[in-house]
């Protein structure tokens, strides 16, 4: 049998089989419909349908056309690549590949959203437009209004096609990076079971971090389990469809659940405690917040001493002595590595054809998705002010106590103000749980207007129901009541209670450990909620031509003009509602108040595009061909009033001398206009990863407001910022640039090669400077000779807002200002690479010993450049990571996959290999605005480094007998460690992104994972 006809044979099926894997290996191949498949193209799309009639539609263009080619790169991630990769989390799926930096997803506990989003060339996922059948995902929910990819079935994932680069003319807004287009499962017949099961594996071989946790100091002796087993995940989907019986229509339904269980940091000996490093001797330590469970006090007013309070006590945990100095406490144990998730799936795929002039479909997608994210107690954290009088009977029980803090007026009922360090052990941790309620319904026509000429018209719902639920927290107003106690009768009694203003105080004695009753904690205890609605509504029509039906085509060509055109009327709302507690601010460990949020905006757009073959299988000119396209969208934000409207346009071109060589080069103009949550959202505090370099005094510090001895460090390096929207903002503007060839020799059968180069320039930012860059600013503009600060620097000085006595930059007196605004600009540049091969050993005349594929796709960032603002300067991320760039920017990545078609009964092998290049801190760069760290500028410890990670995941598929279909594997074989780095001082690895001192999205965090699947048809 030869080579070609084993793939038509067995490509015949849509199950998983080892000859499936070998025409399709990797990700870059794709079915182009349920029968038939074609084989790979180098432009990383397909290089054509199995039936040469067939025309199809391909990301970036809405022009049907013969052959799946573009002249802007578009890799594709088959089915078989979902299978073999064994994930159900398609963001996990999506993050392997080079051109896509991790963001939202199932490793991220400390800021979480509860959603997986996708971030193409580390541009943002606000700059990514995740499309389903070529048709918007409605946003996440009201908070965070991007795609949610929990919302997407994998197990009915036909091919994801991924575009990179610009493409708002051909699909609107947010397409700045890219667009990531899901194309489905449909047409399906007869009842489908697909379940799998993984779990992760890890064996505790990390000496150093076993050696840290050893340190006898209180709260870190921790012993993680020798052999971890756990991160159990479970998903099963059933698929049923039927064809009509007329032949003329098809309803292809799915109903699915997954379950994942949650992963703590204390189970793995490099994130059971949280990480830090000192200046100069290149070691980690075990650290952690310094809020220890006895509490740590210092008054504010009157101010006396930048010291805290407090005698140390000769013997550990006498109860009514609060501790001067103590040990860190270690907020990382408990924390989520993975955050345990169910999900509920449903919908279906409909169409059915009237005649040739009219085909109804219809599609509906529903998805429930409940998570949990978990992190240490909450306390009450130095920031809030709170008002302790010093005859408070709890106080005076322990003259030291009352001493220390009242220091003459002990005793007496003056009041002094004070911040408190002390976590609240006895609430437990703190819980975020978070469901996401979505919904999607598309009804369409389509159909044949005349020879050559064909419509679709379609309207389209989507609504993401958003609940959210905070526990475990410390009420601000409560814990300020139960501070305010005096003796009623020998009784300890909150004056709140005296004067009526809350009779249900209890008092609360926090000046010991284990102090504090049931029904004192029962009253301090805090909990928040919210509500909010997203909802995107599309009423879309387009109508494409083939003018080559008409004669209309060049002399030189085969293939006629095509053509595309029409209308699109989008509208996007949000309605996001917080209770009291989020809306004052009153839950401690928040970092400030959560504001609610509500309004919309509606679109109306007009589009074109059309595409020219000049010329095609002629001399010199295999193929010669233009493309254009053309989108004018105009805006108007309901409620606030103003409009604005964008032009978006793209220019591409492909040629072919010869079969085997083809160039392409694109240049789009792509727009993003600002999503609800930038326009309405009103200002809050939230928390940045910072290590304040004014901790350690120093002039340009005191010239900030902090204190000649030094500012109040940040706890855990978070630091508030007061964030907000913006209804002034204009829309980001992005020119994007590709040039590429195309190599496919037909003297080396089966192989291809293709390298694109890629420019993206994103002006007119919408953002903000960036927290630490503000603070840095304001710093590197300070003349240490003069003392005096440059015109430039004081317009970000005053944007610092130090607490007027601790010099703190902690809610709610201290904070960064870095609400909205249309800043400077983000560009990247870089190439990619994507390479296939195939063959049979018997065509390399080896023996019979089945096929071989091989796949490479790789990608080279030369450059990563922000710029907050021209009145700040910029800085290159590239080969960095930190508080500053995040999460990291390798200069190269790439993943590489070779697959045996073994000759034992269907039975395919395949083995996959994982490349990261190193990355530094960003603190170690000599640029100004990244290495502002005080003592720590440029002298990072080398530990901190993180080197290239090589990753490689094995993975089999077995054909059992028609019909049933098994699939195992196993990712990260050798059970690698992810990188550590310092997560509770630099805060080089600080939420969301970083976790457990590491970046989870990015590396894998968890050790080894294995899995075992199936599909079965009956």
């Amino acid at each position: 049998m030869t080579n070609s006809t084993m793939r038509a044979r067995l490509f015949a099926s849509s199950m998983i089989t080892g000859a499936a894997l070998l025409a399709a290996t990797g990700a870059y191949a794709a079915t182009a419909d349920a029968t038939a498949t074609a084989d790979t193209g180098a432009n990383g799309a397909v290089a054509g349908p199995a039936n040469p009639q067939a025309e199809l539609v391909i990301t970036g263009s809405r022009i049907p056309q013969p052959n799946m080619t573009s002249t802007s790169p578009v890799a594709v991630v088959s089915d078989t690549e979902v299978k073999l990769e064994g994930t159900t989390n398609v963001e996990t799926l999506l993050n392997n590949l080079p051109q896509v930096f991790a963001d939202q997803g199932g490793g991220v506990s400390n800021g979480s959203s509860g959603t997986a989003t996708v971030d193409l060339r580390g541009l943002g996922p606000v700059r990514t437009l995740v499309l389903v059948d070529g048709t918007r995902m409605p946003p996440a929910d009201a908070a965070e209004p991007v795609a949610d990819l929990d919302a997407i079935p994998s197990a009915l994932i036909d091919r994801v096609e991924v575009l990179t680069g610009g493409a708002s003319s051909v699909y609107g807004s947010d397409a700045l990076a890219g667009v990531v287009n899901f194309i489905m499962k449909k047409d399906f017949e007869g009842i489908r079971v697909d379940g799998q099961f993984g779990f992760a594996q890890h064996d505790q071989h990390n000496k150093a971090a076993q050696a840290l946790l050893m340190n006898p100091r209180p709260g870190l002796n921790l012993a993680p389990p020798k052999d971890a087993v756990d991160g159990w995940d479970r998903d099963i989907t059933l698929i049923i469809g039927a064809n009509s019986p007329d032949g003329k229509g098809n309803v292809t339904a799915y109903a699915g659940y997954r379950s994942i269980d949650a992963v703590n940091e204390s189970t793995r000996d490099y994130s059971a405690c949280a990480v830090y490093t000192n200046n100069g001797d290149d070691a980690h330590y075990c650290g952690g917040s310094s809020n220890v469970p006895q509490g740590k006090f210092r008054t504010v007013a009157p101010f006396v001493s930048p010291a805290y309070y407090g005698t140390p006590s000769t013997t550990p945990g006498i109860a009514g002595t609060f501790v001067k100095h103590a040990a860190p406490f270690n907020y990382a144990a408990t924390n989520y590595f993975q955050r345990p998730d169910t999900r509920y799936e449903g919908g279906y795929f409909a169409h059915y054809d009237v005649n040739d002039h009219v085909e109804v479909y219809s599609n509906f997608m529903f998805s429930d998705n409940h998570t949990i994210a978990q992190i240490a107690p909450s306390g009450l954290f130095q920031g809030p002010h709170y008002t302790i009088n010093c005859n408070n009977p709890f106080l005076t029980a322990n003259p030291v106590n009352a001493t220390d803090l009242c220091r003459a007026a002990a005793g007496t009922a003056t009041n002094i103000t004070a911040i408190i360090g002390r976590r609240t052990l006895e609430l437990g941790n703190r819980r975020d749980d978070l469901r996401h309620t979505q919904y999607r319904i598309n009804f369409g026509l389509r159909g044949e207007i005349a020879d050559g000429w064909h419509y679709d018209a379609y309207y389209q719902y989507g609504e993401t129901i958003y609940q959210e639920r905070y526990t475990g927290e410390v009420s601000i107003s409560r814990a300020n009541n139960a501070l305010q106690v005096v003796n009623v009768g020998g009784v300890p009694t909150c004056t709140s209670v005296i004067n009526g203003t809350d009779p249900t105080c209890v008092p609360a004695n926090f000046f010991g450990p284990g102090l504090l009753t049931p029904a004192a904690l029962n009253y301090i205890s805090g909990s928040g909620s919210k509500q909010g609605v997203s909802a995107e509504e599309v009423l879309s029509g387009a109508i494409t031509g083939d003018l080559g039906t008409y004669g209309i085509k060049s002399p030189f060509a085969t293939d006629g003009v095509g053509v595309a055109f029409g209308a699109e009327y989008r509208r996007e709302r949000i309605n996001l509602s917080v209770d009291r507690e989020f809306q004052t601010g009153d839950l401690s460990g928040q970092g400030g108040p959560t504001t609610g949020v509500a309004g919309a905006f509606n679109v109306k757009e007009l589009f074109g595009e059309i595409r020219v073959p000049l010329a095609q299988h002629a001399p010199l000119a295999d193929l010669l061909e233009f493309d254009s396209s053309y989108r004018y969208s105009y805006y108007a934000k309901e409620g606030v009033g103003g409009t604005f409207s964008t032009n978006a346009y793209k220019f591409g071109a492909e040629y072919g001398p010869i079969p085997d060589v083809h160039f392409r080069a694109s240049y789009d103009r792509a727009v993003r206009a600002p999503n609800t949550v930038e326009l309405f959202t009103p200002s809050f505090q939230g928390l940045f990863s910072y290590h304040d370099p004014c901790a350690t005094p120093s002039a340009a510090c005191t010239y900030q407001g902090a204190p000649a001895t030094g500012a109040l460090p940040c706890p855990a390096a978070q630091c508030t910022a007061l964030f907000g929207g913006n209804p002034g903002l204009t829309p980001e503007i992005a020119d994007t640039y590709t040039f590429g060839v195309v190599f496919q020799p037909t003297f080396f059968r089966g192989f291809t090669l293709s390298v694109d180069y890629f420019d993206i320039d994103i002006k007119n930012l919408i953002g903000n400077y960036g927290a630490s860059t503000i603070v840095n600013k304001c710093l590197s503009e300070f003349d240490t000779t003069t003392n005096t600060e440059s015109a430039n620097g004081q317009i970000f000085c005053n944007l610092i807002h130090r607490d007027p006595v601790t010099g703190s930059i902690v809610g709610p007196a201290g904070f960064v200002t870095n609400t909205n605004i249309n800043t400077g600009f983000l560009h990247t540049r870089g190439i990619d690479v994507e390479a296939n091969y195939r063959t049979t050993f018997a065509d390399l005349h080896i023996g019979d010993y089945g096929g071989l594929a091989l796949s490479f796709n790789g990608t080279y960032t030369d450059e990563f450049i922000f710029q907050p603002s021209p009145l700040i300067g910029q800085y290159d991320c590239t080969g960095y990571f930190g508080a500053t760039c995040g999460t990291p920017t390798p200069r190269w990545r790439h993943k590489a996959r070779i697959t045996w078609e073994t000759p034992f009964d269907n039975l395919a092998i395949s083995l996959q290999w994982r490349y990261i290049s190193g990355v530094r801190p960003d603190a170690e760069s000599t640029n100004p605005l990244l290495f502002g760290l005080g003592t720590f500028a440029g002298g990072v410890d080398p530990i901190d480094r993180i080197k290239a990670y090589n990753y490689f995941d094995l993975a089999a598929t077995w054909r059992v007998k028609d019909g049933v279909n098994l699939r195992a594997g196993v990712n990260n074989i050798f059970d690698k460690d992810p990188p550590v780095v310092d997560q509770s001082n630099l805060g080089l690895a600080s939420p969301p992104f970083g976790n457990g001192n590491t970046f989870p999205g990015v590396y894998d965090s968890l050790g080894r994972t294995i899995f075992v699947g199936f599909t079965a048809d009956f």
